[in-house]
């Protein structure tokens, strides 16, 4: 099961005076469903946001100008020329600025930090209770505390912990970003003694406030037969609620039943379909199962071309399986010219992505540029 920390949240917006009360779920939506997982509902909010503020509206043209910035911008987003982006940003900055110096207002500060990419500012947001900052600087916490060589090893537990508070905090406001960040915590034991139990409740909560990686762990709980007694059929289900949504991970799970015909009747180019997504929604496992349906002719037509295609892809993004089935096409000359050598140099990738150090070594010793 993939476990990942998800940032964005539910945020409270009643103090902001710029927001009308029909548009406020619009940038509720939009500020929580990009990192729960949601790309649909990313796009369809930012559509309303957008429109709002085309309309004039201060909070959604600030929005939607700095959601423009982010690399995965929503299509609305994107059609904003650089004109009017610089334009909506000039006219609502200093409004933004004035609510969240002279108010204190959390979501104020949350939205420079974005803009600004300003970490004392999201620090100040998180401590003014706005749920997207405590979700941000948790995971922040925690990923520094496993990541950062200036982290001193007496220091990392106590980081863990404030992240986890951080977590406790945004779930405590019935945010469902912070109760599924919160599971992961539980899973994993990060700050916290690690309890399965709690997760899957975690997760269970996440789930009925429609978080769509929730959906997509509890069914893994129930594939795995962690926590809850083992039920393939159940499992699909939660699948297939998450694919629904358009989360990747979902997606990925259901197609992985629907190829192997687990919980469901077996269905090799529905499938296909669902890889399909997943892949284009960027996940690596994705289009290593999608190149290998490619490689097979399994629920589609046979394209050695595509799998090499496919799994060169996945290679980039540090999947060491599709490294090894890009070895084994070099190996047989399968969509690509026949070569002993590229075969053992991604032999060896894949061995340096498993953590080896002596293949990492030899990558450096011979020359070969990282990925």
């Amino acid at each position: 099961m993939v476990l990942r920390f998800v940032i964005a949240s539910l945020a409270f917006l009643a103090t902001c005076v710029f927001a009308q009360a029909n548009s406020v779920h619009a940038i509720i939506k939009l500020l929580n469903s990009r990192s729960s997982g949601s790309p649909k509902g990313y796009a369809d909010a930012a559509e309303i946001v957008a429109q709002d503020a085309e309309n004039g509206q201060v909070l959604q043209r600030f929005v939607i100008a700095v959601v423009a910035l982010q690399s995965d911008a929503p299509p609305a987003a994107r059609k904003l020329s650089d004109s009017v982006r610089t334009k909506y940003l000039a006219e609502t900055r200093d409004k933004i600025r004035d609510l969240a110096e002279r108010k204190g207002n959390g979501l104020a500060w949350y939205l420079l930090s974005l803009e600004e990419n300003n970490k004392d500012f999201l620090k100040r947001a998180a401590s003014a209770g706005n749920v997207q900052a405590l979700n941000a600087w948790g995971t922040q916490l925690i990923m520094g505390a496993f990541t950062s060589d200036l982290v001193p090893s007496n220091k990392v537990e106590e980081i863990l912990v404030e992240g986890f508070n951080c977590f406790k905090k945004a779930a405590s406001k019935a945010d469902a970003n912070g109760a599924y960040n919160l599971g992961v915590c539980y899973m994993n034991g990060y700050g916290c003694k690690k309890d399965q139990d709690l997760a899957f409740n975690c997760f269970r909560t996440a789930a009925e406030m429609g978080h769509p990686e929730a959906f997509n762990n509890i069914g893994g709980c129930y594939r795995d037969g962690r926590v809850v007694r083992k039920n393939l059929e159940l499992a699909t289900k939660f699948f297939e609620k998450s694919a629904n949504m358009g989360n990747a991970y979902g997606q990925y799970n259901y197609a992985l039943a629907l190829q192997r015909g687990e919980g469901i009747g077996k269905d090799e180019k529905r499938a296909f379909e669902f890889f399909t997504k997943a892949s284009d929604n960027d996940s690596a496992e994705a289009m290593n199962s999608l190149a290998m349906c490619y490689f097979n002719g399994t629920g589609t037509n046979q394209d050695l071309y595509k799998a090499v295609q496919l799994y060169r892809k996945s290679a980039s993004l540090g999947l060491a399986i599709a490294m090894d089935n890009l070895a084994t096409c070099y190996d047989l000359g399968k969509g690509v010219t026949k070569s002993k050598e590229k075969a053992v140099e991604w032999r060896v990738r894949a061995s340096a992505a498993r953590g080896d150090r002596n293949a990492r070594a030899w990558l450096e010793k011979n020359g070969y540029p990282a990925l």
